[in-house]
């Protein structure tokens, strides 16, 4: 029985990582819901937390007690146990991280951490490299205290970005003493090089943070739509759209819309932000000049948010000044990270306009 298993899984082992991945990344986001609740981060932190010990043992080669316990068969379970909390945790990360930024801006760093969840699965040789497996979890431990801190404080921006990355330096500090005192010899070999990389990998993340390049973590953006009018309710919102055609399923609302002198126009934002956190966004309201090839700036609408609603804040902002085109209008952090962008066509009114549809939000 031992030897069939062992000869099915020689036979398909090629597709073994690839179904495990694809699995584990839709498990991820059917557990992973919402980045303040405790289930969630239990799971990550568990992650960290075993990443950390299995590298802390495979240092321990060439020690007294590395040569008595790590086996050829215990160090090829410990960094299979290793591969797979950094497969978690990066694709958790990556869950997260897309759910929080439009891929229009935030693509690169988002790509950054698709890369490092998949490369956990088809280049799993190169994780048994030691540098590579401790940088590997300082950028793992950055990337969780960039969202974890801000839940925990109750507030974001530049300043509790700066603190999330002072928080992992000491974390890494930690774990780099306790790396030494596990196998001094080893861990001299490779320590100017590993505080080198560090370093360089906490100045990149603070580079595409201040670059607007990161995504506004831990705000997401839930929907966001444009409509003719928007009116309150007891409690929520009614509000007016155009239907599409029925062959144009994949967008219910027209995104040309017709409008006439002295009437407003209403963007509607649902927005998740982490319980009792409090700022606010901006509504950025672009019109493409085609004749200078860009976009222009013409009005920036405030928003305050408050965290805590399961379905997310609802605001929305309106304007009259507008002229016929393409506009946009770009959901911002104070600081110009941006959650999401809709655009659409400005016409000029039409009394044989569609089918007008009320919805409630």
């Amino acid at each position: 029985m031992k030897q069939r298993v062992l000869q099915l899984k020689k036979r398909y082992e090629h597709i073994i990582m690839p179904i495990a991945l694809i699995g584990g990344f839709v498990i991820d986001i059917f557990t992973l819901n919402q980045i303040d609740q405790t289930f969630d981060n239990a799971i990550l932190i568990a992650h960290l937390i075993l990443a950390g010990v299995t590298i802390c043992l495979l240092f321990s080669r060439g020690t007294h007690f590395g040569r008595k316990f790590l086996t050829e068969q215990r160090i090829r379970f410990i960094q299979t146990v290793m591969v797979f909390s950094f497969g978690a945790l990066f694709s958790g990360f990556v869950i997260f991280y897309t759910r929080s930024g439009s891929l229009l801006t935030s693509w690169p760093f988002i790509v950054t951490m698709l890369a490092l969840m998949l490369s956990t699965e088809f280049k799993k040789k190169y994780f048994a490299r030691l540098r590579l497996q401790i940088l590997v979890f300082v950028m793992a431990v950055l990337s969780w205290s960039i969202f974890f801190v801000p839940v925990v404080i109750k507030k974001m921006g530049p300043w509790i970005f700066i603190l999330s990355s002072l928080v992992t330096v000491i974390l890494i500090i930690l774990f780099f003493l306790l790396l030494n005192r596990i196998n001094e010899h080893r861990f001299r070999t490779h320590r100017k090089k590993l505080i080198a990389n560090s370093i360089g990998i906490l100045l990149l993340f603070n580079l595409l943070y201040f670059t607007n390049i990161m995504p506004p973590i831990p705000l997401s953006l839930k929907f966001q739509a444009a409509y003719y009018d928007i009116e309150r309710l007891s409690p929520g919102y009614r509000a007016q759209y155009e239907a599409t055609p029925w062959y144009i399923f994949w967008n219910k609302r027209s995104r040309s819309l017709y409008w006439r002198t002295g009437e407003d126009l209403f963007v509607f934002t649902q927005v998740f932000a982490p319980t009792k956190l409090e700022t606010h966004i901006n509504h950025v309201w672009q019109y493409y000049d085609s004749t200078k090839r860009h976009w222009e700036t013409r009005s920036t609408i405030p928003l305050s948010i408050a965290g805590g609603r399961k379905d997310g804040y609802r605001g929305f902002s309106k304007k009259e000044s507008l002229e016929y085109g393409l506009w946009r209008v770009r959901t911002e952090t104070p600081n110009g990270q941006t959650l999401g962008i809709i655009s659409f066509h400005i016409k000029p009114y039409d009394n044989n306009i569609g089918n007008l549809v009320y919805e409630e939000l």
